[in-house]
């Protein structure tokens, strides 16, 4: 699955900047596609991040990883069972915390818009923030592990299926289409590490059937006049590239990008930040975070990044902004190195039992490296609350398990 994952990251925007050479509505921008050669770019920015991954996983690695399958382990169906229960309660109380009090039951009734519910979470959104990208996926990724270790029995997989259902009812809260499955989605990377292409079809058509479903729960009101495949095709190809390719047309056109620099200090922290840049100054604020700055030279709005406006830009729009070709040279190589390290971490921690280090890092992968990949802003990769939720997530699997003696090989 892990393979998938990165050609999906990698081909879609290309695929989606193509189309907008060809003339396509590039809607996070506001403009009608045209040729500007930011395929040709994009594709040696994608050629550069395959060819250093391979270097970076080396041969051997990449011959263990599909000759070998994971360890068995003295682990008894009802320990996965019992920790399985304890998920399941925290995901319960957290899905009516999420409805009754931060009121996600009014995105869900259609009286709140999503983007308003996101931003008006106040000083307590952290938690669910927390929540939501780490500490669940991560707890979920360890009873997977617990999963594919039991010998026999049948009551912790019947379990690992509601929890599954559950993650997904808790994800929908936020009324957007993805996050119950992103959630899902360090679990699944370990439950299918050596997928076939054929598992991998049928995952991807359930994954788009997913995207229908939460379309019709929670958009309804763009339904008129609308093709929903039609639309969820280009939010998943034109909607990945098209900032790519404004941004390099703004590049070849000699525009002058934010210093990028700055921006690198966000990942210490707003608290940080606030000690020398006044956040009643949002402009310079926003000049801080890059993720802001991205969406302000695509669109040109401040009132938009207020009310929860964000676009998609891909790494190759970061290294373009932080020095143009050598920018994205450098974001290829190091983009490369990374996947070929998160490779062989998750290889042997999978096939050698390391529950812990397998759900930590399947679970920074996905929502971390994954997500840098797919819209830039390096610093998700080492941001201050990265270490909060790490640690708050290896608390609290040892306090689930406690008392459960559970035994893997080379537990971590």
């Amino acid at each position: 699955m892990f393979k998938y994952m990165i050609m999906f990251v990698l081909l879609t925007p290309l695929i989606g900047i193509s189309f907008v050479e060809d003339g396509a509505y590039a809607a996070s921008v506001g403009k009608l596609g045209e040729p500007n050669g930011a395929t040709m770019a994009f594709a040696a920015y994608v050629l550069g991040v395959v060819v250093v991954t391979l270097i970076a996983v080396g041969p051997r690695c990449r011959i263990s990883i599909l000759a070998t399958a994971p360890q068995q382990s003295a682990v008894t169906d009802d320990q996965c069972f019992q920790f399985s229960l304890r998920l399941l309660f925290l995901i319960t109380i957290y899905i009516i915390i999420m409805l009754f009090g931060f009121g996600g039951i009014d995105v869900w009734l259609g009286t709140l818009e999503k983007g308003m519910f996101r931003t008006n979470l106040g000083p307590l959104g952290a938690l669910p923030y927390a929540m939501t990208k780490f500490i669940i996926p991560a707890l979920f990724a360890y009873s997977t592990m617990l999963k594919i270790r039991i010998k026999q029995g049948q009551r912790c997989k019947w379990l690992w299926r509601i929890n599954a259902i559950l993650i997904i009812v808790a994800g929908s809260t936020w009324g957007f289409k993805t996050t119950g499955v992103f959630m899902l989605l360090p679990g699944l990377l370990i439950l299918n590490w050596n997928m076939s292409f054929s598992k991998a079809l049928l995952l991807a058509a359930a994954f788009f059937t997913s995207l229908v479903v939460f379309f019709f729960l929670f958009d309804a009101e763009l339904m008129d006049g609308v093709n929903v495949f039609q639309f969820l095709i280009q939010r998943l190809t034109v909607l990945q590239g098209d900032v790519s390719w404004y941004i390099w047309g703004q590049y070849i056109n000699g525009v002058e990008f934010p210093n990028y620099l700055p921006s690198l200090l966000a990942g210490f922290g707003d608290s940080f930040l606030g000690t020398f840049v006044d956040k009643n100054n949002f402009f310079a604020w926003m000049n801080f975070h890059y993720d802001w700055m991205l969406t302000y030279i695509a669109v040109g709005s401040e009132e938009a990044i207020i009310h929860g406006h964000s676009v998609t830009g891909t790494p190759f729009s970061e290294g373009i902004i932080a020095g143009g070709w050598m920018g994205v040279a450098i974001f290829a190589t190091f983009a490369g190195l990374l996947i070929g390290s998160m490779y062989r971490i998750l290889n042997n921690a999978i096939k050698n039992g390391r529950a812990n280090m397998a759900a930590l890092m399947s679970t920074y992968f996905c929502f971390h490296v994954f997500s840098w990949l797919n819209g830039g802003a390096i610093t998700q990769l080492f941001h201050i609350s990265l270490l909060a939720n790490l640690l708050l997530s290896y608390a609290l699997i040892k306090l689930m398990r406690r008392r459960l003696n559970i035994n893997f090989t080379e537990s971590a």
